[in-house]
């Protein structure tokens, strides 16, 4: 879905020949084990190659609008926290292909108002300022459309800055840096092989298996199995859409499942005089719950992994799987793909 533009953060060089636009160059972020724990509001960074802007949403609807028009995704500017100090944006009509500005001091906005800008949104807040961490703006005053750029990267900024562009400052404080572009092709590298958690064997217990298809759908099931006489096997089975991967930085992707179908409801089987073996009564959710994950390539290192992950690895007494890994934040699930062993 949508158009991509690839290996921006090689073209340095290219993205600042000129002054009317600055396209995604953010420094690669740090994962570590603070970046999966920020709790916020993703804001999505989009670029119109045409005028030069770049547009920030919370709109997950609006972001894919946009892409359908023609606008290039370019990932997560920033994350930013769900209340604080409100963040309004301004339309500029009379600008050549219109022009946005954000602001926090709401007096600025309205002296914008007064000279023919509009207020978006119905003069309510698009986001809100509060954390630990720069969002840095620029002015370009060569430009008559996307004339000002937000990013926490101090990479991007300092290019701006030496490029021309004025008013190095801070706009506002924000939770968690930008994710950079999303990768299209990433889903494609595994599709139709299988993501397994808990895999039961012989053992019993519960498990899952997780399809994903090239176009991003999945098809998942979650057993719970007893092979004790008397007791119950459960089984469930739902498919649906993530969404497009964003990378975070070289050897790992974002994403989340943005819709989920119920296509076997959870039924029971009674087992008849099987053999006594190990029985597990705790139950498993799985990913058909909307939530966020992680995607790390096999050749990942183990000490970039999140504490939960490194932890969880020594505790199998295994080294890395030769294969993906997907990963939620709060280490509740834990897969890979095509091995057959507990994780």
């Amino acid at each position: 879905m949508g158009v991509y533009m690839n290996n921006k953060t090689s073209k340095i060089s290219t993205v600042f020949a000129g002054m009317c636009c600055a396209s995604l160059l953010f420094a690669t972020p740090v994962l570590a084990d603070d970046q999966v724990e920020i709790a916020g509001l993703d804001i999505y960074r989009l670029y119109n190659e045409n005028t030069g802007e770049h547009f920030y949403t919370s709109g997950a609807n609006e972001k894919d609008a946009l892409v359908q028009a023609g606008w290039v995704f370019e990932g997560v500017g920033w994350v930013a926290p769900t209340e604080g100090e409100p963040v309004y944006r301004l339309y500029n009509p009379n600008a050549d292909g219109g022009d946005h500005y954000y602001t926090i001091n709401r007096e600025e906005a309205n002296s914008l108002v007064a000279l023919g800008w509009l207020m978006d949104n119905d003069a309510n807040p698009v986001f809100y300022s509060g954390g630990e961490i720069n969002l840095y703006s620029a002015y370009n005053p060569n430009a008559k459309s996307g004339a000002h750029n937000y990013t926490t990267s101090r990479t991007e900024q300092d290019a701006l800055i030496d490029a021309g562009w004025m008013y190095d400052q801070v706009a506002w404080k924000v939770l968690g840096e930008g994710f950079e572009e999303t990768d299209p092709a990433l889903y494609e590298r595994f599709a139709g092989q299988v993501f397994t958690r808990n895999h039961f064997g012989a053992a019993g217990g519960p498990g899952a298996t997780m399809t994903i298809n090239a176009d991003g759908t999945y098809r998942e099931t979650n057993v719970r199995i007893s092979v004790r006489p008397g007791i119950g096997s459960e089984y469930s089975e739902f498919t649906g859409k993530l969404s497009d991967p964003i990378k975070v930085d070289d050897y790992t992707w974002k994403a989340h499942v943005i819709s989920s179908n119920l296509i076997s409801p959870v039924g029971t089987i009674i087992n008849e005089g099987q053999r006594d073996s190990k029985l597990m009564l705790e139950p498993f959710a799985g990913l058909y719950a909307p939530m966020d994950f992680y995607i790390a390539s096999p050749d990942k290192p183990l000490e970039d992994y999140p504490a939960f992950v490194q932890q969880r690895m020594k505790e199998m007494d295994r080294d890395l799987p030769d294969s993906y890994i997907l990963y939620t934040p709060d280490g509740m699930t834990f897969m890979n793909i095509g091995k057959w062993y507990s994780a």
